[in-house]
């Protein structure tokens, strides 16, 4: 699959076939990574805090990558250069490979664990209020997948793709632009994480690397990152689901 070199008015999407959106994504990913450390060790006692903190590091940093990789981001970037469309047919798509990546995952964890686990966040005391929303519901399940698959499949995948592409590698563009997604996507979720053992790392690991492949080929596969969005949503709201059953 080939990427779009349009223009439309007066704003060329050019940057990611060009490769120039490598350098902020990394640089992003960089900083993205530094804050996660440095917050992480922190030690916050307030635990609301701790957690929006966790988010903001992330969330920032990705965002600025892709803000800056876009120059004068309009819509014909965001929807001809990250390919942020989607379509009736990316909702089954997306939730067939969500409900897949989940079913693996979990098998993973079942070899890891010895039964599966859920990762509801918990804020103290529970209390049923816009903090709850926001920890448990609205960042994990629908904020975390649209920022992630933005900077991971929209511009990750694609500038990587489109630069293997320039190097005349063509058989080559589709694995390694996959590859380096899901390989960044699983390196960040580790960083993020508090990893006390092996099986931990393993296990967290080889799931998250899991979702990152899968919604990376469905990107490419479909030539937009709807599907990939419901699919990592799907995956993220069946971690969820256990905690409330």
């Amino acid at each position: 699959m080939g990427i779009s070199t349009e223009a439309t008015g007066t704003v060329e999407v050019r940057p990611l076939v060009a490769g120039s959106a490598l350098a902020p994504a990394a640089v992003g990913m960089s900083v993205a990574m530094v804050l996660i450390v440095v917050v992480g060790s922190a030690g916050f006692n307030d635990q609301r805090l701790a957690l929006l903190l966790g988010y903001l590091c992330v969330w920032v940093p990705l965002v600025a990558a892709v803000v800056v990789a876009g120059g004068r981001p309009g819509a014909a970037f965001w929807v001809r250069g990250l390919r942020l469309t989607l379509r009736p047919i990316d909702l089954i798509w997306g939730l067939g490979v969500g409900l897949l990546a989940r079913t693996v995952a979990s098998l993973i964890e079942i070899w890891g664990y010895g039964g599966v686990g859920s990762t509801g966040v918990q804020l103290g005391e529970t209390v049923y209020d816009a903090w709850w929303v926001f920890g448990t519901l609205l960042a994990p399940v629908l904020l975390a997948p649209v920022i992630e698959e933005v900077f991971f499949r929209g511009l990750v995948l694609r500038a990587v793709h489109g630069q293997t592409m320039a190097h005349r590698a063509t058989w080559a563009a589709a694995p390694i632009a996959v590859g380096v997604s899901g390989l960044t996507f699983a390196l960040l979720h580790l960083m993020a994480l508090s990893l006390s053992n092996t099986t931990t790392v393993l296990v967290v690991g080889s799931a998250t690397l899991v979702v990152g492949l899968a919604t990376a080929w469905l990107a490419l596969a479909t030539g937009r990152i709807g599907g990939a969005i419901i699919a990592h949503v799907t995956f993220n709201a069946l971690v969820i689901l256990p905690a409330f059953v």
